[in-house]
């Protein structure tokens, strides 16, 4: 008999095209270990996840576990780890729940950044050929602060939107969640990894059929960075300023201790 709180599921391995530097892009785990977990607690839509990123990923076999720690008639709790070649490579814990049977909405005021049409933003390469998961992506950069170009503020607001992939809303929110440029970017001038060691989402009632159809506005920001390490956070919202979802992401800073210093000295600092 099959155990209805738990699964085991054989993956392909992943397209490389889908690496963001030299491993698997941790946005795409994240959102795979999502569905699956999501079909474990019967279709119940995703409030949150947060995904940790144990070792890199890249062309070995795949292995998903995913049990259900939690149920009760309007939610579910899920713990899902991805196995690769053998060895635990992500893990994620979700929290799935009912949608209201009607509209009960207290508050949807969220702080949409002011920026220009999408056709009025150039577009920005995103470096493929370091990052091949760029080729998945178009992001046409605002006004203000631009990766890479040395400035004083760790903020990066752009328009974003995946390029043909198959995914449902929430899973295509959380692949965009952590597909900009990191933050610190915005006070760089040389691109370093900058790699994900944990993200966690969070995702409006919002999140519906239809409401990733095209564009997407996206503002990241880093919330403060030092000894190697930055906490990020990030935005997602509808062309028409409907908040999708908010993201939190500790990041790991792979550079030399000199370049670190320069990043330090270009952060805003507090009043």
């Amino acid at each position: 008999m099959s155990d209805p709180t738990r699964s085991d599921v054989d993956l392909p391995a992943l397209d490389p095209s889908w690496w963001s530097w030299h491993s698997a892009h941790g946005g795409l785990l994240a959102a795979m270990m999502m569905r699956h977990a999501r079909r474990l607690a019967g279709g119940m839509a995703p409030r949150s996840v947060h995904a940790s990123f144990l070792a890199p990923v890249r062309t070995a076999p795949l292995r998903l576990s995913t049990e259900v720690q939690h149920r009760n008639l309007s939610s579910a709790v899920t713990r899902s780890t991805l196995h690769h070649d053998g060895q635990p490579a992500a893990t994620a814990t979700a929290l799935f729940a009912e949608d209201a049977t009607e509209d009960s909405t207290l508050y949807r005021k969220s702080r949409v950044p002011d920026v220009p049409d999408v056709a009025d933003c150039p577009e920005l390469d995103l470096l493929p050929d370091l990052i091949p998961v760029a080729q998945h992506l178009s992001v046409r950069m605002a006004p203000g602060a631009r990766p890479l170009a040395g400035g004083e503020e760790a903020q990066l607001a752009a328009w974003i939107r995946l390029k043909n992939l198959d995914l449902e809303p929430a899973e295509a929110v959380f692949v965009l969640l952590d597909s900009m440029p990191p933050a610190l970017y915005g006070v760089l001038d040389e691109p370093v990894p900058v790699p994900s060691a944990e993200i966690s989402v969070r995702f409006t009632d919002q999140v519906t059929d239809g409401s990733l159809d095209d564009w997407a506005l996206i503002q990241v920001r880093t919330e403060q960075a030092g000894s190697g390490w930055t906490l990020e956070s990030g935005s997602l919202w509808t062309p028409d300023g409907t908040l999708l979802g908010v993201s939190l992401q500790t990041r790991r800073i792979v550079a030399p201790a000199a370049d670190l210093r320069d990043a330090r000295a270009r952060l805003p600092q507090s009043a």
